[in-house]
């Protein structure tokens, strides 16, 4: 159940983790299709103030093995981030951050669930790990991107 915090408080419930920051983008299929995350990920870490390197874990949804090797790619990208408009790239993702419980290939990727299914997978990873922060990207529709940043005290 998603709620405030302040709701969460007055129905005496423990918050399994929090939003921290999110970035949703659209893009061009003919262009760029598939490639969501990498054009809403600088969005939601713009947003928390923080680097690909701050992060615990990082989640990516894998419409296809391909889609994520591109989005990876072009993170670490100086050429793609100033198309985006930014100085620099996001940065190279730490494979050993990356999908670590093997992704939506391994688990699958229901439509209409796969977000719930990969954020309510990441706040318990947190938790079981102690804290922290986990970036979850997804791809839409081909040209939609979502990226949002959870956190675990």
């Amino acid at each position: 159940v998603l709620m405030s915090e302040k709701r969460a408080k007055e129905l005496k419930l423990e918050p399994l983790g929090y939003i921290k920051s999110y970035g949703f983008s659209g893009n061009r299929v003919d262009k760029d299709m598939l490639m969501g995350p990498s054009y809403s990920t600088p969005i939601a870490l713009a947003r928390a103030g923080m680097s690909l390197s701050d992060l615990t874990l990082i989640d990516m949804h894998e419409a296809f093995s391909a889609q994520v090797l591109t989005n990876v790619k072009a993170f670490k990208s100086a050429k793609f981030a100033k198309s985006l408009g930014l100085s620099e790239a996001i940065g190279e993702i730490d494979m050993d951050k990356f999908n670590v419980l093997g992704g939506s290939i391994a688990y699958g990727h229901p439509f209409a669930a796969t977000g719930t299914r990969m954020i309510t997978q990441m706040l318990h990873e947190l938790r079981r790990r102690g804290g922290g922060t986990a970036l979850t990207t997804a791809c839409a529709a081909g040209g939609l991107g979502a990226a949002m940043i959870l956190e675990v005290e």
